[in-house]
C-alpha cells in the first residue's frame, strides 16, 4: 500500500525487519500480555464466573471462529457461534439480556470439539468457558439441561450406564476364549476400559479392541460389571454431582483391580482418565496416580518396536480415510498412532480428508445429536462429504459416538460410505470378522429419536392428550368432576381459561404420580423400547418427569389448554 515508506532502507525499516525476525521469540510474551490487559474481575458477575466475564470482553469479535464452528454451519445462525455467544454474554452482563431456555440450550449444544480454541486470535479458552457455564447454569442455578440427559442420569444412577442396560449384562460382550487370560478378577497392571456404547450397542469395538491387544501380546485385565460410565455425558450436561460420584466409583474400581494404567478405546473415556479425572480428583481431594493410554498408542508402539505386525498377505484393498475424533485429537493430541496402524494394514489404501488432524471437522455428536437430530445430520454430512471427495469408500474412526452419528447420518442422507471401527478393521487383517453393529445402532437410534421427540413440551402435550380421562380423575379435591360440569357450559371454561397458567403448575405435580402407570403405557405404545428399558421405566420415569416438569410447565400449559377444553366439551 505504501511502498518504500514503512519497510525502507532507513532506521525505521531496519527496526521493522529486525522485529520481524525476532517475532517468534516475542510472540509468547505478546500473547501473555494480551490475556491480561484491562481490569480483571475478582468475583463472578450475575452468576458468570470471573474469568469467563473477562474473556467475554476480551473477545475482539474478529470472527475467525465463526466458519469453523459446527453449530454455525449446521444451524446457519451466527448467534450459535463463539463470537455470537461472547456478544450475548456481554449483553447479559450489561443487563440487556436474560437467560431463557433457548440461550441455555445454545451453550449446552456446543459439541466440545475445541476447534474454536485453535482459531481464536486472542487465544481465549472458549470450550472450557462453556463447560464452566454448564456447571453454573445446570448444577448451581438448576436450569434445565437437555431432557435426554435426564433419562441417561436416571439410568446411570441405577445401573451405571447411559443406555439403560442392566449392570449384570455389562460384560456380556467380552470374548469367552479371553476370559481366563484377561477377564474380570485377573490382577494386571493395566486394565481395558470399554465404556457404555462398546458394552451395550457397538459391541464390535470392545471385542476387536481386546482381541487386538491380545494378539499384540499386551498384558491387561478387565474389571467387568463394576465398570461404570466414564461420566462424560453428565459432565457436558452440567449434572456435575452425578459426574463426581461416577468418577469416585471408577477410580475405586481401578484401585481394587490393582492396576495403575487404564487402556481405553473410546476417546471420551480416554479424555476423562487422561485429563479430566486428574483435575477433578485434585478438586475433590482424591489421590490420583492412574495413567491413561489409548489402545492405538499401545499397538502403534508395538509396531514401531517390531514386536507386532499384521500378516503380510494378499487382501482386497479399500480406499479408507481416517476421521480424527475431537476428543482423541484436539483434546488428547493423538494423531499419528491411528494412521500408523491403518498404513500397516494389508487391506487398506489410505486417503486423507482435506480437513485433518487438528483442523478436522467434528462429526456432530453427541450434544447436537440428542438436541437437534436434523442439525446433527447436516454437521455429519459436511464431514462425510469430505470423505467422498477424498475418494474414500469407508470412513474409519475409533470413537463409538462418532461411528454412531456417522451411521445415523449415512442412513438419513443416503451417503455412499461404509463406517467401521479401527480395531474391527484391524482384526479383519488378523482373520477375525465381527457382526456389523449397524442394525443395533439403527434400532437404538429409533428409540432414542422417539424419546427426544417425546421429551419436549409438544411431545408431552401430545402424550397428555391421549390420557384426558385419567388426568381428570387424578385432579385433587374432585376438581375433575367440576371440570366435566363446566364442559356442559363452554362459556364457563372460556372464563376459566386465563386461570389455567396459574392452576396447572400447582395441580400437575400432584396429578402425575396418579397417572404414571397410564403414562408409561402410552409411552410404550409410541416408542418401541427394548424389554430391559421398558422394565426400568417405572423407576426412572418419575425422576425424569420430576426434573423436567418444573421447567417445561410454562410452555406446556398453552399447548394443552385448548385440547383439554375441546375434550371436556366433546367428551373425546
Amino acid at each position: 500500500m505504501n511502498p518504500g515508506k514503512v519497510i525502507a532502507k532507513n532506521k525505521l525499516g531496519f527496526l521493522m525487519r529486525t522485529a520481524a525476525k525476532m517475532e517468534f521469540l516475542l510472540r509468547p510474551l505478546g500473547n501473555s500480555v494480551i490475556q491480561r490487559i484491562g481490569e480483571f474481575p475478582k468475583k463472578q458477575v450475575k452468576g458468570v464466573p470471573a474469568d469467563v466475564v473477562w474473556y467475554a470482553y476480551a473477545c475482539s469479535q474478529c470472527g475467525y471462529c465463526v466458519p469453523s464452528c459446527d453449530q454455525f454451519y449446521g444451524r446457519g445462525w451466527e448467534s450459535q457461534s463463539p463470537r455470537g455467544r461472547w456478544y450475548w454474554l456481554r449483553e447479559f452482563i450489561e443487563g440487556r439480556e436474560k437467560w431463557d431456555q433457548y440461550m441455555v440450550d445454545a451453550f449446552i449444544a456446543c459439541t466440545t470439539c475445541e476447534l474454536c480454541n485453535l482459531r481464536c486470535s486472542a487465544n481465549l479458552p472458549i470450550e472450557p468457558s462453556w463447560m464452566k457455564l454448564r456447571g453454573v447454569l445446570i448444577g448451581e442455578e438448576r436450569k434445565m439441561t437437555f431432557p435426554p440427559f435426564e433419562i441417561m442420569a436416571a439410568a446411570l444412577s441405577k445401573e451405571g450406564d447411559i443406555w439403560a442396560g442392566y449392570r449384570k449384562n455389562r460384560s456380556d460382550w467380552f470374548p469367552e476364549d479371553l476370559l481366563e487370560k484377561h477377564g474380570p478378577g485377573k490382577k494386571r497392571s493395566a486394565v481395558y476400559f470399554a465404556g457404555c456404547t462398546a458394552s451395550y450397542v457397538e459391541n464390535d469395538i470392545g471385542i476387536a479392541s481386546v482381541r487386538l491387544l491380545d494378539e499384540a501380546g499386551v498384558d491387561f485385565g478387565y474389571v467387568g460389571n463394576i465398570e461404570n460410565c466414564c461420566g462424560t455425558p453428565m459432565l457436558v450436561a452440567g449434572k456435575w454431582d452425578i459426574f463426581a460420584e461416577t468418577l469416585k466409583k471408577n477410580v475405586e474400581a481401578i484401585r481394587e483391580s490393582g492396576a495403575d494404567t487404564v487402556i481405553c478405546s473410546c476417546p471420551a473415556c480416554d479424555m476423562m482418565w487422561r485429563t479430566v479425572y486428574p483435575e477433578w480428583a485434585k478438586k475433590l481431594g482424591i489421590d490420583y496416580d492412574i495413567k491413561a493410554k489409548h489402545y492405538s498408542e499401545v499397538i502403534a508402539e508395538k509396531i514401531r518396536e517390531k514386536e507386532f505386525s499384521f500378516p503380510d498377505k494378499e487382501m482386497k484393498k479399500e480406499n479408507v480415510t481416517w476421521h480424527d475424533s475431537c476428543h482423541i485429537g484436539r483434546a488428547s493430541g493423538i494423531y499419528d498412532e491411528p494412521r500408523e496402524i491403518l498404513k500397516a494394514l494389508p487391506n487398506v489404501n489410505f486417503v486423507e480428508m482435506e480437513y485433518n488432524r487438528e483442523n478436522a471437522h467434528c462429526c456432530g455428536s453427541v450434544l447436537t445429536l440428542i438436541k437437534d437430530p436434523p442439525v446433527a445430520a447436516e454437521v455429519g454430512k459436511t464431514r462425510l462429504d469430505e470423505a467422498v471427495e477424498a475418494g474414500a469408500e469407508k470412513v474409519v474412526s475409533l470413537c463409538p459416538c462418532c461411528q454412531f452419528q456417522f451411521r445415523v447420518t449415512v442412513e438419513k442422507k443416503r451417503i455412499p460410505l461404509k463406517i467401521q471401527d479401527l480395531a474391527s478393521l484391524s482384526c479383519q487383517a488378523l482373520g477375525y470378522n465381527y457382526a456389523d453393529p449397524d442394525p443395533e445402532v439403527q434400532k437404538q437410534w429409533a428409540v432414542f429419536e422417539a424419546m427426544i421427540d417425546l421429551m419436549t413440551p409438544g411431545g408431552f402435550a401430545e402424550l397428555m392428550s391421549a390420557m384426558w380421562p385419567e388426568l381428570m380423575d387424578a385432579m385433587p379435591m374432585k376438581m375433575g368432576k367440576m371440570m366435566y360440569a363446566m364442559g356442559r357450559a363452554p362459556w364457563m371454561l372460556n372464563l376459566m381459561k386465563p386461570m389455567f397458567p396459574l392452576l396447572f403448575p400447582l395441580l400437575l405435580p400432584k396429578m402425575m404420580p396418579k397417572v404414571m402407570d397410564v403414562m408409561l403405557q402410552r409411552i410404550s405404545e409410541r416408542i418401541p423400547m427394548p424389554d430391559y428399558m421398558a422394565e426400568q421405566m417405572p423407576e426412572m420415569m418419575p425422576k425424569v418427569m420430576g426434573n423436567l416438569m418444573p421447567h417445561m410447565i410454562k410452555e406446556l400449559v398453552p399447548l394443552i389448554t385448548q385440547p383439554m377444553i375441546n375434550y371436556l366439551i366433546s367428551g373425546k
